[in-house]
């Protein structure tokens, strides 16, 4: 019984390593994601440019005025979905909780973004003390959930742990 269950649980881990690669390359080829908010039990859905880091964890950068943030600041519930590509069929569903970056960690989340947008640094204004500046914003991911048609056609909703 215990090797069955080490063979399942070695089997879990290279399925969850592969969808872990699958994972970070829909992240580094996609820039444009839909973000849903929601207030009082209206949704909201925008667009808008990302960065990953390491721990999955979704980050943008927006002024506090929008809506989507000052609805992430009431509400912290949201989903957002990243096509990876529309004919194939394939597209990430994550669910989390959002939240202004603080002060402290904008200069790391910022190299993200340069790093992958190429644009000026945003800390002086991120870092500005006033009420509709412009700040980072991350989603931390409870549920990866990919729709790929491609990489799994027989069952295209997959899990990601």
């Amino acid at each position: 019984m215990a090797l069955t269950l080490g063979k399942f649980l070695y089997f879990d881990i290279i399925v969850d390593m592969n969808k872990k690669l699958l994972l970070d390359e829909y992240f580094k080829e996609n820039k444009l994601m839909q973000l849903a908010t929601v207030e009082d039990g209206r949704p909201w859905l925008c667009n808008l440019y990302f960065v990953t880091d390491e721990n999955n964890n979704i980050y943008w950068l927006s002024t506090r005025t929008r809506r989507h943030s000052k609805e992430i600041l009431s509400n912290p519930a949201a989903a957002i979905t990243i096509v990876h590509d529309s004919e194939n069929k394939q597209a990430l569903q994550i669910t989390g909780n959002a939240y202004e970056v603080p002060l402290d960690d904008a200069e790391r989340v910022d190299k993200l973004y340069r790093a992958k947008f190429g644009n000026k640094s945003m800390l002086t204004e991120i870092l500005s003390d006033t009420s509709d500046r412009l700040a980072y914003w991350v989603v931390k991911p409870e549920t990866i959930a990919f729709w790929d048609e491609v990489n799994f056609p027989d069952t295209p909703k997959q899990v990601f742990k």
